[in-house]
């Protein structure tokens, strides 16, 4: 191979890893921030972070860099978030998140974006790859003005991976290989993204 043919190919993969963004996880609540609802008898945080430190393996394991707005049991405020994501110069901002409603029976999945196409077709796949791995009923995939979602300045979603608050989905929830499940839904959807 020609000397300007390695440097031709060298420079399209440096290219490459150069366009592939940083994926900021983003475990929803934590520390005094219990999440959910009030009275709610599980709490939110460590389900979510715990989804979010296994999505934070899925994504290195497949190349990408990764930055999580917290790695333990302790609160950042919703600007913190959003300055973390926005501090990066090619981010996709991905939110995890479990739901609660006073209504005992509902369940399922739920994914939110803003506003932008990126946004809305990757909140489509996420919510197309964890309906499918997963089996839960599928709620909807809406553009609703989160505050970490309105305040991204690149692609961002949230993901309500199901209801704390509905027995049957909290009991699958409580169990390690459906949040790996969960946790691998949600990658693939972002590798076939942005691979």
């Amino acid at each position: 191979m020609k000397f300007s043919n390695v440097i031709a190919v060298l420079l399209i993969l440096a290219c490459a890893a150069c366009a592939a963004p940083t994926i900021v996880i983003d475990a929803g609540h934590g520390g005094h921030d219990q999440g959910g609802m009030p009275g709610q008898r599980i709490a939110e945080k460590g389900y979510a972070l715990d989804v979010a430190k296994r999505l934070d393996g899925v994504l290195r394991r497949a190349g990408f860099r990764t930055v999580m707005t917290r790695k333990g049991d302790y609160f950042v405020t919703l600007s913190d978030r959003c300055n973390i994501s926005n501090a990066q110069s090619n981010a996709v901002f991905v939110s995890i998140h479990f739901n609660g409603a006073p209504n005992f029976d509902a369940n399922g999945i739920e994914t939110y974006f803003f506003r932008g196409r990126e946004s809305a077709a990757l909140a489509e796949r996420i919510f197309r790859n964890l309906v499918s791995s997963t089996q839960a009923p599928g709620r909807f995939v809406r553009s609703r003005p989160l505050y970490v979602l309105s305040h991204a300045r690149h692609t961002a979603v949230l993901c309500e991976l199901g209801f704390l608050t509905n027995r049957d989905e909290a009991r699958r929830i409580g169990s390690s290989s459906y949040r790996q499940k969960l946790a691998e839904a949600v990658g693939a959807a972002v590798i076939s993204r942005y691979r």
